[in-house]
């Protein structure tokens, strides 16, 4: 007997979701970052295993929208909640709840999917000693298949969610190819890594109004094997935002070349020249043209 199923991960900003679709997975296929919403699309992984196959969504984590660009993301969750088998509700356990994880849990009323509550974080000592009494805040909300506290980034905890997660999935055969790990396209990773570093290099407000375009992406055969020619824009509202990306004397963009660059030769086993530039779109937040060209990097395999 065999179990698969599409599984979606829930919760705030910055409550570890992608890093822990990253643990179960265990390998890369969503980026993280120390700032909030990092996440825009819903990030599929696919893992396959003896026991079956289930389909990870990385969701963008749940807030209010200001912005289309917001407005689209929280779209994504809602519909993707909709149609999956499982809900795992990640929440930060050494943070207390807030008027935020209220809206969370609206998300859930009406689901038929099973949830399977995961607080996060509990390899430090703060959460360890509110953990009983966070985790009895959801509890008392809403009824749980399942509570499996983690530390993705210690991978404490993983196996023991991995396991209840199959044990909540209908059986079934898989339905993608185990091969897989992820049915996003080469262009949307090279985009997403190319994110992350430059997420990695700026302040704490700039994030939210930066985004990077991928205008050019072709292979060529060179002497030395093949060679990854790579355009991208980095993408800001603002004119006096321009120079924070580039820096003094073109340090900070040369900076997040080189680091995004390095990875996507490691993903894509190539080589890259990576050629970015910064460019001023003011409000492309709430541009639907722009929006739409930002979604087509992210056709998937599906």
């Amino acid at each position: 007997m065999t179990r698969a199923g599409t599984v979606a991960l829930l919760g705030r900003p910055n409550a570890g979701k992608s890093t822990l679709v990253n643990a179960l997975m265990g390998q890369k296929v969503a980026i993280v970052s120390r700032q909030p919403q990092t996440t825009r699309h819903r990030i599929t992984g696919v893992l396959t295993k003896p026991r079956g196959q289930m389909v990870l969504f990385d969701l963008p984590g749940v807030h209010k929208p200001l912005h289309r660009l917001n407005a689209q993301m929280m779209h994504v969750v809602r519909e993707t909640l909709a149609e999956v088998d499982v809900v795992v509700q990640v929440f930060d356990a050494a943070q207390a709840p807030g008027a935020g994880e209220q809206f969370v849990l609206e998300l859930l009323e009406g689901l038929e999917a099973p949830a399977v509550l995961v607080p996060n974080k509990v390899d430090l000592a703060h959460a360890r000693r509110h953990l009983e009494q966070r985790t009895a805040f959801y509890a008392q909300r809403h009824g749980y298949a399942a509570v499996c506290p983690v530390s993705a980034r210690t991978g404490a905890g993983v196996a023991e969610l991995e396991g209840a997660l199959f044990n909540c999935l209908p059986e079934g055969e898989p339905w993608l190819d185990p091969e897989l790990g992820t049915t996003q396209s080469e262009r949307f990773f090279v985009a997403e890594l190319i994110r992350e570093a430059m997420l990695a290099r700026v302040s704490d407000e700039l994030p939210f109004q930066t985004a990077v375009h991928l205008r050019h992406f072709e292979e060529q055969e060179a002497a030395k094997g093949p060679l990854l020619r790579l355009f991208a824009d980095l993408v800001v509202e603002r004119e006096s935002q321009k120079g924070i990306l580039v820096g003094a004397r073109g340090a900070t963009i040369k900076a997040i070349g080189t680091a995004a660059r390095r990875q996507i030769e490691k993903l894509l086993g190539a080589r890259v020249y990576l050629d970015l530039r910064v460019t001023v779109h003011a409000g492309w937040r709430e541009d639907p043209r722009f929006l739409a060209e930002l979604a087509a990097v992210e056709a998937t395999l599906e």
